[in-house]
């Protein structure tokens, strides 16, 4: 139902008052602490209404109350203020903007850890990778007559040496014959996309070495497994034991366990991630565990692709205006970089 006027300004000023102390909120403190124009005993029944909409929570026998998620939801969607930026954080925010990154990655990487710092919350930010996967050269170096080196170097200039067994007495021009192939079908190929019929062709192509060829690439798709489309960056992780909320040793713990599981996260994370600057609040998290909490999201794209997500997760009891407003300034620089140097 549509709330009156009064209602509204009282709503607001709990929660603001709860966003700055985590302390339920009584009706003497808003009558002494704001301007609402009304007594104690009227705050009183308006909050006693709130209460029955499902607006206000009274977590003990107190008189106080705390905002509900539908409450924090209606802030974020009708009675929340923008918040300029102090000159440090814009300072902060133009030195990131001015940096030349070469990979989307390491660019919200940075990003996040300007928004760990700027906002006092944990950030996130989940990238596809784009480049690190691609075959740069492979190359076959005998040990002995039935084994051999085998040297993968992908484009990012990561290395992974490994002793295979060859199958079959192999020498080294032989080993060489069989470098030049896979480099010839996959040289400048991401290793995730290497298909079945691709092997085939290759032992087509050298029948003799059959062999040993089909046990390199089942080794090259082990390793594929383990190379991941997304990366997940945290910054500011700590972040969460500076409030009350989380100094529950039972919570924290859970907060973090939530952080290591990237599944969930990229999940979390793709769910909350709609066009523009989305807010899920508490019960709006699909997964259980994120329901103690609360996440601004906004979505990255290239060319109408999705590159990745940058988002800040904290309590419920979220400053939500200051996240918003960093979160907006920082979507308008990280929208520029990206059209401009991707």
């Amino acid at each position: 139902m549509e709330l009156s006027e009064r209602k509204l300004k009282i709503l607001k000023a709990i929660i603001k008052d709860y966003i700055e102390t985590a302390e339920p909120v009584g009706s003497r403190t808003l009558s002494r602490k704001y301007d609402l124009g009304v007594s104690a005993a009227t705050i009183r029944n308006e909050m006693s209404e709130l209460e029955e909409y499902g607006y206000l929570l009274q977590p003990h026998t107190s008189s106080g109350r705390i905002p509900s998620d539908k409450a924090y939801r209606l802030y974020v969607d009708q009675l929340m203020e923008s918040k300029r930026l102090a000159k440090r954080q814009q300072e902060l925010l133009r030195k990131n903007l001015a940096q030349k990154f070469h990979e989307i990655q390491n660019l919200l990487r940075n990003s996040a850890e300007h928004l760990a710092e700027l906002t006092d919350y944990t950030s996130i930010a989940m990238a596809e990778k784009t480049q690190e996967t691609l075959v740069k050269h492979i190359q076959l170096v005998p040990v002995d007559e039935d084994r051999f080196l085998l040297v993968l170097i992908i484009n990012a200039g990561h290395v992974k040496n490994s002793l295979l067994k060859t199958g079959q007495a192999l020498n080294q021009e032989e080993l060489q014959k069989i470098s030049n192939l896979l480099n010839t079908h996959l040289q400048g190929k991401d290793l995730r996309d290497m298909t079945k019929e691709q092997g085939e062709i290759m032992e087509e192509e050298l029948p003799e070495y059959e062999r040993t060829i089909r046990g390199i690439l089942l080794y090259l798709r082990e390793i594929s497994k383990e190379i991941e489309r997304i990366d997940v960056f945290f910054s500011g992780t700590t972040n969460i034991f500076n409030f009350p909320e989380f100094n529950d040793i039972v919570k924290a713990r859970s907060f973090l366990a939530m952080l290591e599981e990237k599944e969930l996260m990229k999940n979390l994370l793709s769910l909350s991630g709609r066009e523009g600057l989305s807010v899920s609040i508490g019960r709006e998290n699909l997964y259980e565990i994120a329901q103690e909490c609360s996440l601004v999201t906004t979505t990255y794209k290239v060319d109408d692709r999705t590159v990745g997500h940058l988002s800040v997760i904290g309590p419920t009891r979220m400053d939500y205006s200051k996240v918003v407003s960093v979160m907006y300034r920082i979507n308008r620089d990280l929208n520029r970089s990206l059209k401009n140097d991707f």
